[in-house]
């Protein structure tokens, strides 16, 4: 059973070694943490299994006379899980222990290759088989990638969260270099069944090292989230995140054109003169080789661009290498042009991750990457069945030119976008003491609960006041309120009653834990304007419906003063 953690410092790991200081990071750091270093090791050769095993997978359809369509339905059943369950599985790495997830989710992964191992042995392996099995094991990567990115933040210093997720994808990228080549070389040697059973034992690897990986996991300070209410979170928050929007709008067009790369790679391989299952490892290893080279430029060239400006560029250069690849099919300008490609790629999905990490609080993080995976695998999804079924009308490389034109066309669109640029420990956790439940018995998930907040200004600040609670506005509705008010009392010109709802009083008091550092300066620029000796007269009201039904469900929640056990309401309170 999954073990519910505390919302304030589920992703804080104390530790003994010191964070490095400021002049001592670099791009390999991360490295020197012991945890991560082990789960790194381990994790790039699970991925050079995948990688190998994607080789044999395509070449089996391809191999079988399998169409264009088919082989681009490969990404399909890759990436549709991700899509359909990332955000539910978002909701569960926020609440529970990810480590336990991550290692639920990796043994659906081994279970599934092994049915795929045991279809090929057995040699009952058909193109449609295939996709299936495939399907299954992308379900368990669906269960542990969000558990899996929100997790790097457990691993090492908040410092290094940038620089740790920049080494996960050259790590990637490292076996997509070596991967795939190792699968062209072996399937000259061996059948697809070997490759696919050399795939499990590097997963069964990494499980291991996850089994072995233990950190303090701290109580819990309130329920987990049931997984539909952390869904409507998760989209409430996104909803006034201008940042979540964005990252996703940019990444789901960005994978929508771009995935005509891998979706159309083998064809293109297959269809090449030159034509053989070494040739497509090849060039997905000069994709993934472009990758590693371009890793050691990301970081120099986030800080010189900005993130924003990175994204665009790499997706315009990324757009011309696609261009290349549908117009020219000589052999030593492909490989070239590919290196570059990898490179491009590795700045843009490097960037978008890291820009998650960074600019969105711990408590929503593991749903806020999953929505931006979400969104990334729906255009990698959708792009490889528009190009792939586009891909049977026309030719490869026509296809592959015009998805490289609808690249290039989408990033000069986007240049404008901006990114803000935040540091990882204004969205530390400095949470807001619980407040005083009310003095009857009543159910904490139900009813709403009303917050009136009232400030006195001075009328010479009333424009100043005006735009800083713009930002306030946008802090309560990210963090759990549904409507958010602001009014001036029509006597007293100075008196000012800032009033929000919240779902309930349980939800209220996640608001409260959900305060973080940048949080807590948005509401003190807002006090420090508040012109009287005492501090603002915060009252709260909570709906008759939630002590109505107290006596029906009762909350119980040891420790927590603001959750103590829901009592029967007396007859006369239930009665007023």
């Amino acid at each position: 059973m999954l073990q519910p953690v505390s919302r304030q410092s589920d992703l804080t790991v104390k530790s003994d070694i010191p964070p490095p200081r400021p002049a001592d990071v670099g791009t390999f750091t991360p490295l020197t943490i012991p945890a991560f270093r082990a789960i790194w090791i381990a994790n790039l050769f699970a991925n050079l299994g995948v990688w190998a095993q994607s080789v044999a997978a395509a070449w089996v359809v391809t191999a079988a006379h399998g169409s264009a369509l088919q082989v681009a339905m490969i990404q399909v059943a890759t990436a549709l899980p991700l899509v359909l369950l990332a955000i539910i599985s978002g909701v569960v790495a926020d609440n529970h222990d990810r480590r336990r997830i991550m290692l639920f989710g990796m043994s659906i992964e081994i279970l599934g290759g092994l049915g795929l191992t045991t279809l090929a042995f057995l040699d009952w392996l058909n193109p449609n088989l295939l996709l299936v099995a495939i399907l299954c094991v992308s379900i368990g990567a669906a269960i542990t990638a969000p558990a899996w990115q929100a997790a790097v933040s457990e691993q090492v210093p908040r410092n290094l969260v940038s620089n740790a997720v920049l080494l996960n994808s050259v790590n990637f990228n490292a076996a997509r270099a070596v991967g795939p080549a190792l699968g062209g070389a072996l399937l000259a040697l061996v059948q697809p069944a070997w490759i696919f059973l050399l795939n499990c034992l590097c997963g069964i690897g990494l499980l291991w090292t996850l089994w072995r990986w233990h950190r303090a996991v701290p109580e819990k300070t309130l329920p987990p989230e049931r997984i539909l209410e952390g869904i409507k979170a998760a989209l409430h928050f996104t909803q006034y995140s201008s940042v979540t929007r964005l990252i996703m709008l940019r990444s789901f067009i960005f994978g929508l054109s771009a995935s005509a790369i891998w979706a159309l790679l083998p064809l293109l391989a297959h269809q090449h003169p030159n034509g053989s299952a070494l040739l497509y490892g090849y060039l997905l290893g000069a994709l993934g080789l472009g990758a590693i080279a371009g890793s050691t430029l990301v970081t120099r060239a986030r800080r010189k661009l900005g993130s924003s400006r990175l994204i665009s560029v790499a997706a315009l250069v990324l757009g011309g290498v696609m261009v290349t690849l549908g117009s020219i099919d000589t052999l030593w300008v492909l490989l070239p042009v590919l290196i570059i490609g990898g490179s491009c790629w590795i700045a843009a999905v490097a960037s978008y991750n890291s820009s998650v990490q960074v600019l969105v609080p711990d408590w929503v993080k593991a749903r806020a990457l999953a929505l931006y995976q979400t969104a990334l695998y729906a255009g990698l999804t959708l792009g490889s069945m528009l190009w792939g079924q586009l891909a049977e009308g026309l030719a490869v490389q026509g296809t592959i030119l015009i998805a490289g034109i609808a690249l290039v066309l989408s990033a000069l669109l986007f240049l404008p976008s901006r990114l803000p640029e935040l540091s990882a420990d204004e969205l530390t956790g400095a949470p807001a003491p619980f407040t005083e439940q009310p003095g009857f018995a009543f159910d904490p998930r139900r009813g709403s609960v009303m917050v009136t907040i009232e400030y006195r200004i001075a009328g010479e600040r009333t424009r100043e006041f005006a735009r800083a609670v713009r930002p306030l506005r946008r802090l309560r509705l990210r963090n759990g309120a549904r409507r958010w008010s602001l009014y001036r009392d029509i006597e007293d010109r100075e008196l000012w009653q800032e009033v929000f709802l919240v779902p309930n009083w349980l939800q209220h008091l996640r608001m409260l834990d959900r305060m973080t550092v940048a949080d807590r300066a948005v509401i003190e620029r807002v006090m420090a304007l508040h012109n009287d000796a005492e501090a603002p007269r915060v009252r709260h009201g909570v709906s008759y419906r939630s002590s109505r039904h107290a006596s029906e469900t009762p909350i119980l929640a040891p420790g927590n003063p603001g959750l103590q056990e829901a009592r029967q309401a007396d007859p006369g309170e239930a009665g007023a």
